[in-house]
Order: C-alpha cells, then sequence, then structure tokens
C-alpha cells in the first residue's frame, strides 16, 4: 500500500513538472536588462542607428551612459540601445514589454524637449537590432519589437511633461540576448535653453504567457547640458551654426 501511495506521489509530482514546462510559465526573474545611449558618433542622426555590440564606452564607439548637449542639433535622431538577457534556464518563449520615459522638457530654463521620432519623420520607434548585425545580440533570432502605445503626460516644454513609449518583444527563449533600439527626437522652441534631460528604463515586465514583473531596476541616461544643443539652420532663419 505505501509503495502505491509513493507510485501515485512521484507521478503527481512528474505529471506537474511536466505541465510547467509544457506550458511555459512566465517568470520575470528570467531577463536582465541594460539600458544605454548609443555613442553619438557611432550613426547618423538624420535616420538614428548605432550597436551594442560588446559594450565598449566612448563617444565613437557602442554604448555611452550619459549624453552631452554639444554632441547634438536641434530636430536630431538620439537613439537608445537595450540590451536583453534571458537567462539560460527559463521555459518557452516569452513576450515582455519595456516601458520608457523620456524628458519633454529640461531641468531649468524651458526650450528643448525629447519627444516622438515621428514629429521629424526620422528614426525608427522600435526594433531589434540586427540590421546592421549587432555582436550584442544572438543570431540569428525571431524576436521582433513593436510599440504598443505612446502619450503624452502634459504639453511639451512645460515640465514635468513626459514622452512615454511602451514597445513588445516577443519569442524571447533561453539563452538568448537582444538588443532593442528606441529613437526619440530632439525639439527645440527658439530660445535658450539650461539644466538637463533625461532618457528612463522605467519598469518592464512579461506579457506573455504569464504576466509578471521584471526586477529591471530604475535604469537612467542623463541627457546634460541642453544649452549647448546646436541650432537647425533648415528649420531657424536665425540659426548661425
Amino acid at each position: 500500500m505505501r509503495r502505491l501511495a509513493l507510485a501515485l506521489a512521484v507521478a503527481f509530482v512528474l505529471a506537474i513538472g511536466f505541465s510547467f514546462g509544457s506550458t511555459g510559465f512566465a517568470s520575470g526573474g528570467d531577463f536582465s536588462m541594460d539600458f544605454t545611449a548609443a555613442a553619438p558618433f557611432s550613426y547618423n542622426h538624420d535616420t538614428g542607428g548605432g550597436n551594442y555590440n560588446d559594450r565598449t564606452v566612448g563617444k565613437f564607439d557602442d554604448i555611452v551612459e550619459s549624453l552631452e548637449g554639444g554632441d547634438f542639433a536641434c530636430n536630431d535622431v538620439v537613439s537608445f540601445l537595450t540590451q536583453i538577457k534571458v537567462d539560460g534556464g527559463a521555459v518557452g518563449n516569452q513576450n515582455i514589454r519595456l516601458n520608457f520615459e523620456f524628458t519633454a522638457h529640461s531641468t531649468g530654463q524651458q526650450g528643448v524637449a525629447l519627444v516622438d521620432n515621428d514629429v521629424v519623420g526620422k528614426g525608427v520607434s522600435a526594433v531589434v537590432n540586427t540590421n546592421p548585425p549587432d555582436s550584442g545580440s544572438s543570431v540569428p533570432n525571431d524576436s521582433v519589437a513593436t510599440v504598443s502605445a505612446e502619450s503624452y503626460t502634459g504639453v511639451t516644454f512645460v515640465k514635468p511633461t513626459l514622452f512615454k513609449r511602451s514597445v513588445d518583444v516577443t519569442n524571447l527563449a533561453a539563452g538568448e540576448t537582444v538588443v532593442v533600439r528606441t529613437d526619440v527626437a530632439i525639439l527645440c522652441a527658439g530660445s535658450k535653453p539650461t539644466g538637463n534631460m533625461q532618457a528612463r528604463l522605467a519598469s518592464a515586465q512579461v506579457i506573455a504567457p504569464t504576466p509578471d514583473p521584471i526586477p529591471s531596476g530604475d535604469q537612467t541616461v542623463p541627457f546634460k547640458h541642453v544649452g549647448d544643443i546646436k541650432c537647425d539652420p533648415k528649420t531657424d532663419p536665425n540659426c548661425k551654426p
């Protein structure tokens, strides 16, 4: 009788284990994130770009952890890169959501903002960085990044307005590494702004197959010295670069 009870207990445990393995229950702990800015002199500011590669830090290299106004001009595209690592023990394919926030204002005198790149009609809102090949991503992979939501919390150039963008990334499997690029634009009001701006990966979560928070931390990229952002002679008749 005891042997029968033990056999039934073992069968139940195996069945439960098989059920979890076959349905691919999600776990936010399967993911780690690194939110950075693409090195400003590694891509064309009219189109956006950059590669995470091996994460060499430097303005002419792969990434930077903060940005400087003097490296950009009004209406430039600014590219941000998020490397997503999936734990080797993760079960099944999972979809996640990245929630970004960009300050549509400066911390001092107003006159500059980070906004939706659709305003200037340049760059990409969300893409998995595989073309050109990014050595920071697994190749090949079948993950796709798409924007699921965008909004402003107030009026551009009015503190504390934020531009918010959520990006969904699909088909993330055990052991994969995926780099997601998202672009914004620098919008200027023709005045003399002061202070800083900021880009932020505010939160992340698994959205399928089962919702679960990802403990990604609050990761920010400061954009310093906005008064040094150059004017754009194509849109500002008073600009003397």
